[in-house]
């Protein structure tokens, strides 16, 4: 009889052990979320993240999403969560939509008791973070990063702009910081080719764009057109030149004229090409006065440094100390185009991304036609 009762106590406490423990791995099995190394709290009634037989970690959508400060809607015909008014993940769909294009997925959103599901990378991605995944002590954690510092290569011509650009980012995006490196386009690319630290491009010439896509240095998928402009000969407010064209500034009148080194500086580009379009480019560049960048060449003019000056409409506009005298045809130049893209070896791609990806929302386009860009479709 006591072997039995000892037996029985054996068998019960294994058993115990057994549900112990079975318990203690379930429960570090449970992977958590955080944002910016803080876990955050789901309630079971938002659902509860976990890992798929792939080994990825899905988690709740809506939880998420409030946790990021966005706001989400469901519509039952479809099937399909909105995110902030923008971002739409279907039930059943491989991507998620967003303004900007589609998220690709390596599976579906599901619906798990009433909660839809996808995994964390992708859902983080469309709204613009990255996530950075660890694993200690067998329990696995999802840190949403939203604190991240990008550094930005633009065209000199942008700078005002994109000081507007930037406070409106920074409202959506409020723990991301943002520093700029405005010159010419040329020695912007030069700079990336030989291992600065930039993040995104912003150039003032497909020309520039492309080299840096030919050596490998772009993430190519980035890639985005999105700005025009003209480029326009201008002179000191108070300039009594008689000129009406550019052939006029062969003339004996103007002693100097200020232009963009054409090597490094596309407004400089452009300058040549207009100049060679109308057969005058040899006389013309006896008499030029070569800078970097193309905002010098407009103070070389408002200061009276030289007679007058190429550059953009949109830098002219800025100045209330220069006239234009008048602006170039489309057909006496390359097209004007300005590309931004996000660099290859930038360690904040998606927030790189979602940056690029800003500057062609409604609220950007307004900026930019603001300071006289055009916009491209």
């Amino acid at each position: 009889m006591k072997n039995i009762k000892r037996t029985l106590a054996i068998v019960l406490t294994l058993a115990l052990v057994i549900s112990m423990t079975t318990v203690m791995a379930f429960a570090s099995s449970i992977p958590t979320v955080s944002i910016d190394g803080t876990a955050i709290t789901i309630s079971s009634t938002y659902g509860t993240p976990y890992i798929d037989s792939s080994d990825r970690l899905q988690v709740p959508i809506r939880v998420v999403s409030e946790k990021l400060g966005a706001t989400v809607t469901w519509d039952s015909s479809t099937n399909t969560a909105t995110i902030d008014g923008t971002i739409k993940v279907k039930v059943g769909s491989s991507s998620i939509s967003t303004a900007y294009g589609s998220v690709a997925m390596d599976t579906t959103a599901v619906n798990k008791n009433g909660r839809i599901y996808v995994p964390i990378r992708f859902i983080a991605s469309a709204l613009g973070y990255d996530v950075n995944a660890t694993t200690s002590n067998g329990k696995i954690n999802a840190d949403i990063i939203t604190k991240t510092s990008l550094t930005i290569a633009a065209a000199a011509s942008l700078k005002n702009a994109m000081t507007d650009i930037q406070a409106l980012y920074l409202k959506e995006k409020p723990n991301c910081k943002l520093s700029f490196n405005f010159a010419a386009s040329g020695t912007l690319q030069t700079q990336i080719e030989q291992g600065a630290s930039v993040d995104v491009f912003f150039s003032a010439a497909s020309s520039n764009m492309t080299a840096l896509k030919t050596a490998g240095l772009l993430v190519n998928s980035t890639v985005k057109n999105l700005l025009g402009n003209d480029v326009v000969l201008i002179v000191p407010k108070d300039s009594t030149l008689s000129l009406s064209s550019f052939k006029d500034v062969t003339g004996n009148s103007v002693k100097s004229i200020g232009i963009g080194e054409p090597s490094s500086v596309p407004a400089g580009k452009y300058a040549k090409d207009v100049f060679t379009y109308y057969g005058i480019w040899d006389s013309v560049s006896a008499k030029a006065v070569f800078g970097s960048p193309v905002t010098q060449i407009l103070t070389w003019v408002e200061t009276g440094n030289v007679d007058c000056g190429v550059v953009y409409s949109t830098d002219a506009a800025a100045s209330t100390k220069v006239k234009v005298i008048t602006t170039a045809l489309d057909e006496s130049h390359t097209p004007i185009i300005y590309p931004a893209a996000v660099i290859k070896s930038s360690e904040h791609t998606v927030a790189a991304t979602d940056f690029v990806n800003f500057m062609s929302s409604s609220e950007a386009k307004a900026v930019f036609i603001k300071y006289g860009f055009s916009i491209l479709k």
